[in-house]
């Protein structure tokens, strides 16, 4: 199987872009690169992955190229385990400052217990 590097280009909370949730790029063996790749929520399905598309004439097309059913679905549970990484780390980030602003407020170092 090919490698597949993701990195996740932008996330939004639920509510404020629709039903996406972010955006990501994949790099297939350093040598294919895939960008505009949509994490979606899908209501009772959960989060899945859409593919780039264009609009043409005739309505929106998927821009997409041969692939395995197996390298597709590696490609999908990737692009997955992405966005919830950087979900995880940006939560521990926002939780990360909410905690130092709160030690600043009261005074007492980061990582202090009383």
């Amino acid at each position: 199987m090919p490698t597949v590097d993701v990195r996740i280009t932008s996330m939004y909370p639920p509510g404020e872009v629709g039903s996406v949730r972010g955006y990501a790029s994949a790099t297939i063996d350093s040598c294919l690169a895939i960008r505009g790749i949509k994490v979606v929520e899908g209501g009772e399905r959960g989060l899945f992955v859409s593919m780039p598309s264009r609009k043409t004439t005739e309505g929106y097309k998927e821009v997409c190229f041969p692939v395995t059913a197996e390298f597709r679905e590696q490609l999908h549970n990737t692009v997955l385990s992405a966005y919830q990484q950087a979900l995880e780390q940006s939560v521990a980030q926002q939780t990360g400052t909410s905690q130092a602003e709160m030690s600043e407020q009261t005074g007492e170092q980061p990582g202090q217990q009383m």
